[in-house]
């Protein structure tokens, strides 16, 4: 390939690897990228886990179905993940760093590089030769470094999202160790499902388990993100965490809508503000998808350096403050809009809880409108079956909010201890647009038009990405050129 061909190639690269937050993905486009360009036996990717051991992901560009695990230091990949440095062998049998790879007999030669970003690697690319007369050296070296190089940017997002799922991992484990250790002790005592003084009812099986997870997680320090639409709960959940956690300081809300960035920059960062307010205790930061990327910044240093420049006094101020962070929206969509500093997104979701919607807990709702109805009430009163009905079948944009709200005011404006269903407002229907298509006409087509056609079609579809599209159509980025060539689409590509 010629170099101004490899570019290209590099650039079409670096975008699909930015588009993929997967380490399969990754792993097995690069290696697919390395094999085009050196034309050698194999090329083995290998992900570097954080306990050193490596693990075989993918092979001349395709992902291996079930992954082969290396210990620490075994292997040329687990010689190289703890030297950082490359290493090269040209005569792999009787080499001892090489003789406990992965590899097939034919192979001769091999070099290993390492994927680096900021000194720590998250993988290895493996070069295999069966020819004898194969010598690889600082050459080839210098080749996969550029290659590496031009693609530092997806490379610094790989790590990113290893290092979280990584977090997760251990999170993880941890729960399920307390969960070994506290046997048949860790139940949630439900009356009409779950109920207390902050308004917290449900009996559905996808509510009590984001409560039941939240309660393991709360004991731990690390971040909590909680996700869910307008008026699902996110701040009374976030306010139980704390309290399920035992943290000794107390518990203060930021609510980032309400403020503009000064304003919020000084609410929560100066010297009396929210966060020093919360120290040893949590920060709940309400609707955190508003906020500037200034803000997040701050955010981001006060977690990773557990202290914070006070906005009005400039005194270094060290914190010891668990956060909580609630979003209407979902903050990946954000991250991927750019609106939304990625690390800080990783950070916040080591532990992440999708609140479900009202109309995903069809089964909660005659519990919490019962509930909503009588509160605080010394004269109660009884929704009918009809009333009931009514309520169940609507879809409740405004969620646990909409429906306490509606439930007051109906027990204000009537008379008696029945409700009925004409005591309740009239709720807007969902109306369910089902889309009917029209046959598709017979139309004539010659096989070359009808190539042309699809392979158009692929190339919209896909974005003008010719690499993406050569793989859905099953051939050769080379084969897609010479095809749009000869659809007069493009002029003759450089070979």
């Amino acid at each position: 390939m010629k170099t101004a061909s490899i570019q290209n190639e590099l650039a079409t690269l670096s975008t699909v690897l930015l588009s993929n937050l997967d380490e399969v993905v990754f792993f097995s486009k690069l290696s697919g990228f390395v094999q085009d360009v050196m034309n050698e036996h194999k090329v083995l990717g290998f992900e570097v886990l954080s306990d050193g051991c490596t693990r075989l992901v993918s092979e001349n560009g395709h992902a291996l179905s079930s992954a082969k695990l290396l210990n620490k230091g075994q292997g040329l990949s687990g010689y190289v993940a703890r030297m950082k440095r490359a290493y090269y062998s040209n005569s792999v049998k009787r080499d001892p760093i090489a003789s406990t790879g992965l590899r097939d007999d034919a192979v001769e030669a091999e070099l290993c590089m390492p994927i680096m970003v900021e000194g720590s690697v998250i993988g290895t690319i493996n070069v295999q030769s069966t020819k004898k007369d194969r010598n690889f050296g600082e050459g080839e070296i210098v080749i996969l470094n550029d290659i590496l190089a031009q693609l530092q940017s997806p490379i610094r997002n790989m790590h990113l999202y290893l290092m979280a799922k990584n977090l997760n991992r251990e999170l993880m484990c941890k729960i399920e160790a307390k969960e070994k250790e506290l046997s048949n002790r860790v139940e949630i005592q439900v009356t009409k499902g779950l109920e207390d003084n902050s308004q917290m009812i449900g009996l559905s099986k996808n509510f009590l388990e984001i409560v039941q997870t939240a309660k393991k997680v709360a004991g731990q320090d690390f971040p909590v993100l909680l996700e869910g639409n307008h008026g699902v709960g996110k701040k009374i959940l976030a306010r139980k965490i704390h309290t399920w956690s035992g943290r000794k300081g107390g518990v203060v809300v930021a609510s980032c809508g309400a403020f503009n960035e000064v304003q919020l920059d000084r609410e929560i960062f100066s010297s009396k503000g929210l966060m020093v307010q919360a120290n040893g205790g949590t920060l709940i930061i309400d609707d955190i998808g508003s906020t500037s990327q200034y803000i997040q910044t701050k955010l981001l240093r006060a977690l990773v350096a557990g202290e914070m420049i006070a906005v009005d006094t400039e005194e270094k101020i060290a914190l010891n403050v668990r956060l909580i962070a609630t979003s209407k929206v979902s903050l990946k969509d954000l991250v991927e809009a750019g609106s939304f500093k990625e690390e800080l997104f990783y950070r916040l979701n080591t532990v992440a809880l999708k609140i479900p919607s009202l109309k995903e807990r069809h089964d909660d709702i005659k519990v919490m409108a019962e509930h909503f109805l009588n509160s605080g009430k010394a004269e109660k009163k009884v929704l009918t079956s009809g009333a009931i009905e009514k309520l169940t079948s609507y879809f409740w944009p405004g969620n646990a909010h909409e429906l306490k709200n509606i439930m007051e005011r109906t027990y204000i404006l009537t008379d008696g201890q029945y409700i009925e269903a004409s005591h309740l407002p009239e709720f807007a229907v969902e109306v369910k647009v089902e889309k009917v298509e029209a046959p598709a006409k017979y139309v004539e087509f010659t096989l070359f038009d009808l190539e042309k056609k699809h392979i158009i079609d692929t190339l919209d579809h896909l974005g003008g990405n010719k690499t993406r599209a050569a793989k859905a159509l099953g051939i050769t980025v080379k084969t897609l050129y010479n095809k749009l060539h000869s659809y007069g689409l493009i002029e003759a590509r450089e070979q």
